[in-house]
């Protein structure tokens, strides 16, 4: 059928609708009809609508039907006649005074909550005034908006006000407000999209303990919606309850297109198996991450997924499993290479086993300070321009003294600090920790020559270095003054 043939029809159906009684009756179907006529042949629509306001002059219902048919087509004086023309019929009528308040609501706030308040005086049972005065309001003032939904739970304590009041803090994007407003209801009165909403606002207001139990009240309930497996999984995994997490992924995963499922849904499986130990399962989830697509999340994965490691070499090391913390820290620093500083990344591992050997003695310290030192030597191979290499180098020298070479026998030292007071060379200046190291670099050196291979020449050299960085060090001065003697 083409345009012209439809609405010719539409007309048709409308006129022979205004000759019935059936009018009187449904409204809602004149309105309907009557707005596609505004839209499309506003001269014969304004005749209709003119011939069935007079023909139910005492009707508010039909009155509000063509006002609202106007409204629908942004027709505001005409919206406004037949508003008057349904008070006129009957001034108790309520959806006259909701009418006029939705208007004004696009624009004026006061103007707006005066015809919602005159709507609630003329049917004070009726929610519809306080919910939409509260919608409006709650642009302005929350406490205000609030406090009208409040005047709903007293007139019609059945009401589920609860919900909406968390709907007014949803608006403003604040779930953590909007799952407080829920905390008392009911769940049993709750809509599956009620539900849903309630569960999302308890998964990002970090609410895990009620997301959950809300959650194994949805899957039961609306067992078709897969959805509420999914952030039941989320809540789960984030608070620990890793199997849990699984199970109900699991169940997402299973029952979901490919294309619909996004980068929280497998970083949440990920962590769960982290949190699991189950280590190549973890990470394969996470390779899915680099293949989304238009995933909005997804640029923040690889700080979380960070956040999750870090989290568990914690509770490894925490457990006294410094290797396996050290391998997943070193799976991570593989698969996820900081693309600004992956030194830091190395040294990082490193400090793994330096965490270790504070808690060891004897052999067993040892050990764990030559594992350091093997991330050391790693670090300084492949980074041998690390801004920060520095301390590396202090630290390795500084150890290999202490504990491996603490009569300076060996001169294990040597080398380290050696490369410490190059690479301190190639600055253009030193602050003051730097400079402290040369020194300490150098009164190393320097003490090693003159003790221990009696080369009073080099070690002049070493001690005269120290007074380029420290002019006042009175050790080097009593020491170059007795060489001379």
């Amino acid at each position: 059928m083409t345009h012209t043939k439809y609405f010719i029809s539409l007309f048709v159906f409308v006129f022979v609708f205004v000759q019935n009684v059936s009018a009187q009756k449904d409204p809602d179907a004149v309105q309907s009809a009557m707005a596609q006529l505004i839209h499309h042949q506003s001269t014969n629509a304004d005749t209709i609508a003119v011939e069935l306001s007079k023909r139910f002059k005492k009707s508010a219902p039909m009155q509000v039907a063509l006002a609202r048919a106007y409204y629908r087509n942004n027709e505001r004086s005409k919206t406004r006649y037949y508003l008057a023309k349904a008070m006129q019929a009957d001034d108790k009528y309520s959806p006259a005074y909701i009418l006029y308040g939705d208007m004004y609501g696009e624009w004026d706030i006061d103007s707006a909550c005066y015809w919602f308040d005159k709507a609630i005086e003329a049917k004070p049972r009726d929610p519809d005034g306080y919910v939409r005065y509260a919608n409006v309001m709650s642009r302005r003032d929350m406490d205000k908006a609030k406090e009208k939904l409040e005047e709903l739970r007293k007139v019609l304590p059945s009401y589920n006000v609860d919900v909406e009041i968390a709907s007014l803090y949803n608006k403003k994007g604040d779930d953590k407000s909007a799952a407080e407003a829920m905390a008392g209801v009911d769940l049993r009165s709750l809509s599956m999209n009620q539900t849903a909403q309630y569960l999302q606002n308890c998964y990002w207001a970090n609410n895990d303990e009620r997301g959950i139990e809300v959650a194994k009240f949805a899957v039961k309930r609306f067992p078709q919606n897969r959805g509420f497996n999914r952030v039941y999984s989320w809540c789960a995994a984030r608070s620990g309850s890793y199997k849990e997490a699984i199970e109900q992924g699991d169940k997402w995963f299973k029952n979901t297109p490919v294309d619909s499922i996004n980068s929280i849904d497998l970083l949440t499986m990920g962590s769960a198996y982290l949190g699991e130990g189950n280590y190549d399962k973890a990470f394969s989830y996470w390779e899915r991450i680099k293949f989304l697509k238009n995933d909005y999340f997804a640029p923040q994965m690889r700080g979380q997924i960070n956040r999750l490691v870090n989290a568990r070499v914690d509770a490894l090391k925490g457990n006294g499993e410094y290797d396996n913390a050290a391998d997943l820290y070193r799976r991570f620093v593989k698969e996820y290479p900081s693309e600004t500083d992956p030194a830091y990344q190395l040294y990082s591992l490193s400090q793994i086993h330096r965490d270790e050997q504070e808690e060891l003695n004897g052999a067993e310290k040892l050990a764990a300070i030559k594992k350091m030192f093997a991330v050391y030597t790693e670090l300084e191979d492949r980074y041998p321009r690390w801004e920060n290499l520095h301390f590396v180098l202090y630290t390795h020298a500084r150890w290999q003294y202490a504990y491996f070479d603490p009569q300076n026998e060996e001169q294990l030292a040597e080398p380290y600090y050696q490369k410490l007071y190059d690479f301190l060379q190639t600055k253009n200046e030193l602050n003051d920790q730097q400079k402290a190291m040369a020194v300490e670099a150098c009164q190393y050196m320097a003490s090693t020559e003159y003790f221990q291979r009696q080369n009073v020449t080099k070690a002049r050299q070493w001690w005269t270095r120290i007074l380029t960085f420290d002019p006042d060090n009175q050790s080097a001065k009593d020491a170059l003054a007795k060489i001379k003697k």
